[in-house]
């Protein structure tokens, strides 16, 4: 057994029981709904999209102009959620239902992939991306940390690409429904987060987390998942003085990807939950990771093991969430050094991520 890749990324306070931010029905309106010191923008359609229509009252759907190719910056669904003066968002997931059409012969047209993206990075990372059929499936998208201290708007957009049209179709993509779950928190969130890793050994798989910010008597909750969707917990750890905690799972499938993550609760109600670390079972490939950063001067370099060759995202994000440096490298596969320049922002903590195809690993360090 081999890790492909292990994600390590920091988090922040979140809500402690699930709560919905926002949600967008599509039951004749637009208009979205909101919790408690939060306000939300009505859905809106790119300018590629050429028509658009409530179907039965409860569905809502953008017609033609949707992309035969990769994806058009102007063919998406784009939805936005705010925090009230004086408070902060806590963003975790985003829930879309959704569909491409139904007609044709045989059934099935419009868009047979999505993608979601935001406005932290302009619209240019992936969040996820997956494909779609004519039936509605629901797509639940975990975020990472920098949505979990936003004291400003975020706006989604939901690309549709790779388009077909089979005889007498219509080329739609449909929406059932679309929630967000968060909240908002008054004042601005002390750093806390969860570095979490996952390591193969015979038999087992090494769950490994160091925590900051955690306060002692917090409860970790260990979860496994098989599909990256629906986790269950699987331990239980009562948090102490020390910052480094591990798990060895030896309940495992002989084969296939299984999905880990961390929730600390704390005694105030207060919560943190770590990125998702993935392993894959039954094959035989090294893990990606960033080995080591050094920063000197304006420069920083990194120290890299790529499992695999091909197109990487560098990106350093500050400690409260924004991305203020992005790179793309294209590597073979082993030990690389990339070097990148820090430009003029203000020495303190910072974290760089490595990222390819929609998972990253993701390494804290001071410039």
């Amino acid at each position: 057994m081999k890790t492909i890749l292990t994600l390590a990324a920091f988090s922040f306070a979140t809500a402690a029981n699930a709560q919905t931010a926002a949600s967008w029905g599509f039951n004749n309106t637009l208009a979205g709904s909101h919790g408690s010191d939060i306000s939300v923008s009505a859905a809106s359609l790119g300018s590629s999209i050429v028509s658009n229509a409530f179907n039965g009252s409860t569905e809502y759907y953008g017609q033609d102009g949707w992309p035969t190719g990769a994806v058009d910056p102007n063919a998406y669904l784009q939805f936005t959620v705010s925090p009230s003066s004086g408070y902060t968002l806590v963003l975790n997931n985003v829930a879309m239902t959704i569909r491409r059409s139904n007609t044709g012969s045989p059934s099935g047209a419009g868009p047979n992939n999505w993608t979601l993206r935001s406005s932290l990075d302009g619209y240019v990372a992936d969040l996820a991306t997956n494909s779609m059929t004519y039936n509605y499936a629901t797509f639940t998208v975990s975020l990472p940390a920098a949505f979990q201290n936003l004291t400003g708007a975020v706006s989604f957009r939901l690309y549709g690409f790779n388009t077909t049209i089979n005889s007498g179709g219509n080329s739609r993509f449909v929406y059932d429904n679309i929630s967000i779950q968060g909240q908002a928190v008054s004042g601005l969130l002390a750093e806390q987060s969860i570095t979490l890793g996952a390591r193969p050994t015979t038999g087992a798989v090494n769950l490994h987390w160091q925590s900051l910010g955690i306060s002692s008597g917090s409860v970790y909750t260990i979860q496994r998942s098989f599909d990256g969707t629906n986790f269950s917990a699987i331990d239980r750890q009562q948090a102490t003085d020390a910052t480094s905690y591990q798990y060895d799972d030896i309940s495992l499938p002989a084969s296939g990807k299984v999905f880990y993550r961390v929730l600390a609760e704390q005694p105030g109600g207060v919560s943190v939950i770590s990125s998702t670390s993935v392993v894959s079972l039954g094959q035989p490939a090294t893990a990606t990771a960033i080995r080591s950063v050094a920063a000197s001067g304006s420069a920083i370099r990194t120290f890299l093991h790529l499992a695999e060759g091909g197109t990487y995202q560098l990106s350093v994000w500050s400690s409260d969430g924004r991305a203020v440096y992005r790179q793309v490298l294209s590597a073979q596969a082993g030990d690389q050094v990339a070097d990148l320049s820090a430009g003029g922002y203000p020495h303190g903590v910072y974290v760089l991520s490595l990222s390819k195809d929609g998972v990253a690993s993701s390494k804290q360090f001071i410039y």
